[in-house]
C-alpha cells in the first residue's frame, strides 16, 4: 500500500529559500515548477507587495535534494499558445533549467488554471515530459489515482480550510494506492504570514505513519510505473 502526499509549489521566488530551509529542516523533498525565462523578474502580488523572482543561474545548488518541474518558459496562459508556442515554451524552459541545475526535467506543473486536452497531448508528443499536473483542482475525498500521469489533479491548496481534516481521512482511506498533491506558492507564506503554518502543516503530514511525502515524479514512477 503506497499514500503519497506531494508539496507541488510554483514559481520560484525569493521566498523559495525560507520554504527550502524548513522542507530540509524535516528531511522533505517538494517539487518546484519554475519559469527560467522570468530571472528578476518583479510583479506586486494584490498591486501592492513585490515578488521578485529568483535568478536562478545564481542559484544552481538551492534546489538540491528536491526536483525541478518545468512550469513554461514565461507563465503565459496554455491555451493562447499555438502549437509552435506551446512546444519552443516548455522545452527551451526544459533546456534552461536541466542547463542550470545538472539534472532531468521531467515533470510540468501547468501555470495559470486553463488547460485542454490540446496542450496537453502536444506537450505529451513533442517534449520530454511524462508527468503532468493539470490546473483541476480536485476537493473530494476519491483518492483514487488520476486515469494517467498525464492528467494529475491537484487535491489541495496549502492554506484550505479543512486541509488537515483532508490529510486525516486521506491517511486513513483504505485505497491500496493513493496519491494527494497539495499546491502553493512560497510567496504566499510571506504575504500571508504563514511561515509557522506551512512548518506545522509539514509536522502534521509526517504525523502519519501511513503517509510518505514524495515528489511528483518519485510519486508517478512508483505508482504508474512500480519503479
Amino acid at each position: 500500500m503506497a499514500k503519497y502526499i506531494v508539496l507541488s509549489f510554483d514559481d520560484g521566488t525569493i521566498y523559495d529559500k525560507r520554504f527550502i530551509d524548513i522542507l530540509n529542516k524535516y528531511n522533505v523533498s517538494a517539487t518546484f515548477n519554475l519559469n527560467s525565462g522570468l530571472e528578476n523578474f518583479v510583479w506586486y502580488y494584490q498591486d501592492k507587495y513585490e515578488i521578485k523572482r529568483l535568478t536562478l543561474s545564481d542559484n544552481p545548488h538551492l534546489y538540491d535534494n528536491h526536483e525541478i518541474a518545468s512550469h513554461t518558459l514565461t507563465h503565459p496562459f496554455l491555451t493562447n499558445l499555438s502549437e509552435e508556442e506551446l512546444i519552443k515554451e516548455v522545452n527551451d524552459d526544459i533546456a534552461n533549467l536541466e542547463r542550470i541545475f545538472n539534472i532531468k526535467v521531467v515533470s510540468f506543473g501547468t501555470p495559470f488554471d486553463k488547460c485542454s486536452e490540446r496542450e496537453i497531448e502536444i506537450i505529451k508528443k513533442h517534449t520530454p515530459i511524462k508527468y503532468f499536473r493539470i490546473p483541476i483542482l480536485k476537493e473530494d475525498d476519491d483518492f483514487s489515482l488520476p486515469q494517467d500521469e498525464y492528467h494529475v489533479p491537484i487535491n489541495a491548496l496549502y492554506q484550505d480550510k479543512d486541509i488537515y481534516e483532508r490529510i486525516k481521512r486521506f491517511a486513513k482511506c483504505d485505497k491500496e494506492d493513493a496519491l494527494f498533491v497539495i499546491a502553493g506558492h512560497s510567496y504566499d507564506f510571506e504575504m500571508n504570514n504563514h511561515w509557522e503554518y506551512i512548518e506545522e502543516l509539514i509536522k502534521y503530514i509526517l504525523s502519519f505513519k501511513e503517509i510518505e511525502i514524495k515528489t511528483f515524479k518519485d510519486a508517478l514512477a512508483i505508482l504508474f510505473y512500480k519503479e
